[in-house]
């Protein structure tokens, strides 16, 4: 029998922060710019972006059952790899998780659809890039994932977008400052994807799951996760001395240390996937902390 904790589940709620936080920077910098919030449309988009972020995982579940992805990783190291496993565990039949995911996209559809009509026709294009890069993600024929394009949808999806459609919600405009400050959101957010890539290495290598990882082999690919994380503390500070961000957005500049030790555990271990949990740890604390500082110092600045 399922019930509602198993079809929570299967859309690994673990992972829902990853849209909550940009959702809520781009809401509070309304605040902060403009001195608007409407409940009402924060809580719309609040749940257009769970039900798109859960659809889109429990599509990936699917997908990855049919490549073979998960069937190879057999013994996945965290909660964050892996994907929900429901199929494998027999929880789930591959039918039933695709039109769950169905479900979830359809409902996140009507309420962008719903926000288009009400906010403006500039969130259509945002939905759009979300809604369908996020669903070929890993569907055919495209699979980003596997073509050196799924951690750069990812970043940009999970950061810039979500932040400026956030804003947008509420404001009814754009604006390029807001890009700017969800850049360390979407450098941390691809950060979090290219480290969980080090200990899946071997099966999606196995099942042609051709991410950038798999590509430049681990020890090349260790480069890259390093200047992730180094684009996200420059972009922090050029953000606060060039385009007039809260001066408490500083105190992202405290938690350097975390990506340093995870740089280093990276470096050390990349190829021992169970020595590489604190630096996976690191990162998503990373993106955790930095995100909840950055939210601070919007809605908390005294300047304002």
């Amino acid at each position: 029998m399922k019930n509602i904790t198993t079809w929570l589940m299967a859309t690994r709620p673990q992972f829902l922060t990853a849209i909550i936080l940009p959702i809520l920077l781009g809401t509070v910098m309304a605040w902060h710019y403009q001195h608007i919030f409407d409940p009402f449309y924060f809580l719309l988009t609040l749940l257009a972006g769970i039900f798109s972020h859960a659809g889109i995982n429990i599509s990936n579940d699917y997908f990855d059952h049919l490549n073979r992805t998960d069937e190879y990783n057999t013994h996945p190291l965290t909660p964050f790899a892996g994907g929900s496993r429901v199929i494998q565990k027999g929880l789930f039949s591959p039918e039933e998780v695709y039109h769950f995911s169905v479900v979830l996209l359809g409902l996140a559809v009507i309420l962008g659809l719903l926000l288009v009509w009400l906010r403006g026709t500039e969130l259509l294009w945002i939905g759009l890039i979300g809604i369908i890069s996020g669903y070929l993600y890993s569907a055919p024929p495209f699979a980003f994932h596997s073509r050196g394009l799924g951690e750069l949808l990812v970043g940009l999806n999970f950061g810039v977008l979500s932040v400026l459609g956030a804003y947008f919600v509420q404001t009814q405009q754009l604006d390029f400052t807001i890009v700017l400050a969800a850049l360390p959101i979407s450098f941390l957010i691809t950060a979090v994807l290219y480290i969980n890539q080090f200990p899946d290495y071997v099966p999606d290598k196995r099942a042609g799951k051709k991410n950038l990882v798999v590509r430049l082999g681990l020890q090349k690919a260790r480069l890259g996760y390093g200047l992730l994380i180094l684009l996200s503390f420059i972009s922090i500070s050029a953000s606060i001395l060039y385009y007039q961000l809260p001066w408490w957005s500083w105190l992202c500049l405290l938690f350097i240390p975390l990506g340093i030790t995870a740089i280093k555990t990276l470096y050390q271990h990349c190829d021992k996937p169970t020595a590489l949990l604190p630096a996976i740890r690191n990162t998503l604390a990373l993106h955790m902390l930095i995100s909840l500082c950055l939210i601070f110092a919007f809605w908390f600045d005294p300047t304002i």
